[in-house]
């Protein structure tokens, strides 16, 4: 017996705040309070190619940890994605 899993709305808005463009994702409404210092990323990101891979994973890996905890269930990389397309994940 398989069971029903319970849709939630998932919503990309581009949004100005302080005086900057921010792509924030709302779950059902409430904005995910999710993000990434640029600083550090950008200071990482000058430690050298082999290390951008890993850099960028470890930043998927700490989103979908993030979505996961609020849709209250695992979610994948792939159930992302096609929420990003039907509103709905």
């Amino acid at each position: 017996m398989s069971k029903e899993i319970k849709k939630v709305k998932f919503e990309q808005k581009m949004e100005l705040i302080n005086g900057t463009l921010k792509k924030n994702v709302y779950i059902n409404e409430e904005l995910l309070d999710w993000g990434i210092d640029i600083a550090s990323y950008m200071e990482a990101m000058k430690m050298g190619p082999k290390y951008h891979h890993a850099i960028k994973a470890d930043i998927q890996r700490h989103f979908v940890d993030s979505v996961s905890e609020v849709v209250g269930r695992y979610v994948t990389v792939k159930e992302i994605t096609e929420a990003i397309k039907t509103g709905w994940i």
